[in-house]
This record gives C-alpha cells, structure tokens and sequence, in this order.
C-alpha cells in the first residue's frame, strides 16, 4: 500500500516537471494564462477563471497549465489537465462558448 502510494507520488511529480517545462514554450499566437486579461476583454471571451472552474469540475482533473491562443478571429484555451490517476488530458477550450 505504501509503495503504491509512493508510486503514484512519483508519477504525478515526474509528470508536473515535464509539463511544466512545455508550458513554458508557448505556441506562436498564444499568451499564458495569467498575461490574457486584455485580450479576453477585449474580445469578450469567456474569463479564464470560468474555464478554469468548468474544466476542473467536468474532467475531475486538475488544471495544471492553460494558455490563450489566437488564429485570425478565432480563441482557443488550450489546458493541460492532471487526472486522479496521474493521466494527463490535453484539451481545447472555444474560448467563446467555453465548450469542449
């Protein structure tokens, strides 16, 4: 029990650091999360923290890193998001409606 324990510890930790360093290279178009604030005004897209609280509560996850990206007219949240097992999910978010 201690061992699987520790095991999935692990995992989940090994898992952040390698995320972490590919959210830190950001797609061209794209912003992180936290520099969007006047993008998503003005444009009127669904606030981060909205899509935040969604993505978390219909995955069961946790959100892990999101950036905002933008191609012409059209926004995408993209979010990585850590499940309870440790399986890391990759989604888009329309950045208008807050679908996925």
């Amino acid at each position: 029990m201690v061992r699987r324990t520790i095991k999935r510890i692990a995992v989940v930790l090994i898992t952040a650091v390698a995320l972490t360093g590919a959210a830190a290279r950001v797609h061209a178009g794209c912003v992180p999360w936290k520099s969007a604030g006047a993008l998503i005004a003005k444009n009127s897209l669904v606030p981060g923290n909205v899509i935040y609280r969604n993505v978390q509560a219909k995955t069961g996850g946790k959100v892990i890193s999101a950036t905002l990206c933008q191609n012409g007219n059209s926004f995408v949240y993209k979010v990585s998001v850590l499940g309870k097992k440790g399986d890391v999910r990759n989604l888009n978010v329309d950045a208008r409606t807050g679908r996925f």
